[in-house]
């Protein structure tokens, strides 16, 4: 999650509790169980919501078709600019990445997460 998270630091957060329900808004960054093993925990910025098409184009992300403004995105984070094909976002799922594209394991890899992997919010770094 670099730059706006560094290795170590120490993060408050929300935790939500299992069943409730919670907001999640686009841009939060949130700690989620790994939807391929649910023994890990993830942070991750949410990016695409329910009911969207998210997809890549040589680095920039495109909500329903319009570019998405990423300031929290360096440019020496997104030298790869890869490419990713649109996806459909499911209810009770988003589309999350990190912020450090080159290096980042995330949605555009392993899909979307479920509402109910959420854990928490991170409301002070």
């Amino acid at each position: 999650m670099l730059p706006s998270i560094q290795n170590g630091e120490k993060l408050r957060i929300e935790k939500f509790v299992r069943g409730a329900d919670f907001t999640t808004n686009r841009g939060d960054i949130i700690v989620f169980l790994y939807p391929k093993d649910t023994s890990k925990f993830y942070i991750k910025r949410v990016v695409g919501l329910p009911d969207e098409t998210v997809e890549t184009r040589k680095g920039k992300v495109f909500i329903d078709g319009k570019e998405l403004a990423e300031p929290y995105v360096e440019p020496k984070f997104n030298e790869a600019r890869v490419s990713h094909p649109p996806l459909n976002v499911e209810e009770d799922s988003y589309y999350l990445l990190g912020d450090n594209r080159d290096n980042s394991a995330d949605s555009r890899f392993w899909g979307l997460v479920p509402k109910k992997n959420i854990l928490a919010k991170v409301i002070d770094n």
